[in-house]
Order: C-alpha cells, then structure tokens, then sequence
C-alpha cells in the first residue's frame, strides 16, 4: 500500500479538528469566552485544524523531493487497535467510571501498549495529566467534569 503518511496524517487532524469545532456548538454559550463550556473544544479545535493545514502544506512542499513511502502493516494494525481503544474509551468505559478515571486508565494502557515508557512513567505521566485537567478545568476555568 502507498501512502503519503504526512499526507494521511494532515487530513486525519483536519476531520478530527473539524468534528470538535462543530460538536462544540451543542454545549451552552457561556457570559464570557473563556468561561464557556464551548470555548476549550472550539479552541482545541481550530488549533488542530490550523496544524493539519500546516502538516498538508508540508506534505505538498516535499512530496516533490521524495517519493511516497510504503506504510508497513504492523503501522497499520497499530493505527486500527489504537481507534479500537479510543472508541472503547469514548463509548464504553467513559459512561460507566467517568472521565477521570476512565482517562487515566487509557493513557496507561495507551503508553504501555505501545511500549513507550515503564509502567510506573506510565502511571505518574498519567496522574500528572489528569491533576492537570482537574486543576485547569476544575479550578482555572471553573468548568465541573460530568
């Protein structure tokens, strides 16, 4: 199978971007900007499709000087478990444990799945993130998890 990866990957981003900028039209319009339940999707969200854009342009601009490259299948079988996990995540254990805990237990199932640290950087990179969450949305933009 030939793909541009940079290609394939800029044109995920945008849908991804995309998808949460529309979504976030269905939350309740706050008083101020910042202190809205829409602005943190809608700011992730045109920051996503911004980088897509950039990653587009890039994959445009060297496409020229190097060929399309083979995308290997164990790439593949990695790229269809991880949206299995993230549908998993989204649709199945966020409903049942909340979305704290449920993000803690997909980042370090996440992180060791792909082998990119030890399980114990997994757990304090994971506990790191969701404190930051809490403190951010909790405290800063006083905005309550579901």
């Amino acid at each position: 199978m030939r793909v541009n990866k940079d290609f394939f990957l800029g044109i995920i981003v945008l849908v991804i971007g995309l998808f949460f900028v529309v979504e976030s039209y269905q939350f309740p319009k706050g008083e101020h900007l910042l202190n809205s339940s829409r602005s943190f999707p809608m700011l992730l969200g045109f920051i996503l499709m911004g980088l897509a854009v950039w990653q587009l342009v890039l994959s445009f601009k060297n496409s020229e000087k190097q060929g399309t490259e083979k995308l290997p299948l164990p790439a593949i079988k990695r790229g269809v478990v991880f949206i299995i996990l993230t549908a998993v995540y989204i649709f199945l254990v966020m409903p049942l444990i909340g979305f704290l805990a449920s993000s803690f237990v997909f980042l370090v199932v996440g992180l060791l799945y792909f082998k990119e640290v030890r399980w114990y950087t997994a757990t304090f990179i994971s506990l790191g993130m969701i404190g930051f969450l809490y403190v951010f949305f909790e405290k800063v933009m006083l905005i309550s998890f579901p």
